[in-house]
């Protein structure tokens, strides 16, 4: 199918700017991956292969246009123009053919989240909405559906619970007449409704797992569904495993990634390029560890997301947690990971009948956690700062 692909990837993300420092937010790793980069194998995945990335930082995806160079046309388009209307416009004069598909860069779903939209558009030849139930949709988009399938309402970020609406999946097949629209409104969500109202929009309802990471712990979600789908352990060859390690599958260990002695691997992991597991470490399920990442002797480490090159001290525990990237911890920090009021978006994790409220602290990039710190659930360590609260 000849249909190019927008994918909007700029922006550092308000809500994640600590994590993600001065990089795109959808340059966030999962598994060893960006964020965007399993957009572009969906994509790919599904017979589409001419697609446009539109960013304010071109220098951070070069490298992945390289990558996928052989298998598909990526080019990398300067946004000039802010916000996503700003993004979207960046790209028109690109858009050659009727329709395209537009997608934001940083929403996480499997490969058939993109094949059911192709397969509305193919079965209606009309544009096509991904829209998601059972989501809060005052933090999203909202769009009402009429009996016959068809978007008759777009409500951008509602102040109240629509009980009827569905929340707008990051994903459409939209035809060039929407940046007509898009030109004379000030915003997606106006551009949106505007368009709506002028013609049928099929909906495409995904009812599967969906994560759009606009805050810290949507990486813990994503962690879990990417390492969920894991269903054997691999270990490169390149990597130096002690002799008494324990390894209970499935996990991935990368190319020069050290595991010392006596520590203890339980599945499902990620454990990164060059990364380290020192001497007695234990390293439980759905924790990834990135590129270069440090975990000393007798660390404990629990459902986190640990970016690249960051490191964590000696009889530390950290659970629930995300740690940007170059970001230090110091020996004997504590995490604490009860949540006494749910505030946040927090983990749900069942322990024997018992269901509880899991959250654990987000540790900025660059930053450092003193040694002996304890971590009240919910922290949010600021980036390039060092903290010291105990």
């Amino acid at each position: 199918m000849k249909l190019p692909v927008m994918i909007l990837a700029g922006g550092a993300g308000e809500r994640i700017r600590d994590i993600a420092d001065n990089k795109p937010k959808v340059m966030l790793k999962i598994a060893g991956k960006p964020i965007v980069e399993y957009v572009i194998e969906n994509i790919i995945n599904i017979g589409l292969n001419d697609i446009y990335i539109v960013t304010d930082k071109p220098n951070y995806f070069e490298d992945l246009s390289i990558k996928y160079g052989k298998i598909a046309r990526i080019d990398i388009i300067k946004q000039e123009l802010p916000e996503i209307r700003g993004a979207v416009l960046s790209a028109k004069d690109v858009i050659s053919q009727e329709y395209f598909m537009l997608v934001y860069g940083d929403i996480l779903a499997p490969k058939q989240f993109y094949s059911d939209v192709i397969d509305a558009f193919n079965v209606y030849s009309k544009p096509v909405m991904a829209l998601i139930p059972e989501e809060d949709v005052t933090s999203y988009g909202a769009a009402i559906v009429d009996s016959k399938g068809v978007v008759r309402k777009v409500v951008e970020k509602p102040k109240e619970v629509l009980p009827e609406a569905y929340a707008i999946g990051g994903l459409y097949i939209l035809n060039k007449d929407f940046f007509d629209v898009l030109e004379k409104t000030e915003d997606m969500g106006e551009a949106l409704s505007e368009y709506s109202s002028k013609r049928s929009i099929i909906a495409s309802i995904w009812s599967g797992w969906w994560i759009d990471v606009g805050y810290p712990w949507d990486l813990l979600k994503a962690i879990y569904f990417v390492l969920k789908g894991l269903d054997r352990t691999i270990i490169s060859p390149k990597a130096d495993i002690a002799s008494s390690a324990i390894i209970k599958g499935p996990v991935i260990v990368e190319d020069d990634a050290v595991i010392d002695e006596y520590s203890v691997i339980k599945g499902p992991v990620y454990i990164g390029k060059g990364a380290y597991v020192g001497n007695y470490a234990l390293i439980r399920e759905y924790v990834d560890l990135e590129r270069n990442v440090v975990v000393a002797a007798n660390a404990e480490v629990v459902w986190s997301c640990i970016q690249d090159k960051a490191t964590i001290g000696r009889n530390s525990y950290l659970g629930f947690s995300v740690v940007g990237e170059k970001a230090v911890i110091e020996p004997n920090v504590i995490t604490l990971t009860l949540l006494k009021s749910i505030k946040e978006k927090p983990i749900i994790v069942k322990r024997r009948g018992q269901e509880y409220a899991k959250l654990g602290a987000f540790i900025g990039a660059s930053s450092r956690v003193r040694a002996g710190t304890i971590l009240e659930a919910g922290t949010l360590v600021k980036k390039k700062t060092i903290y010291d609260k105990s």
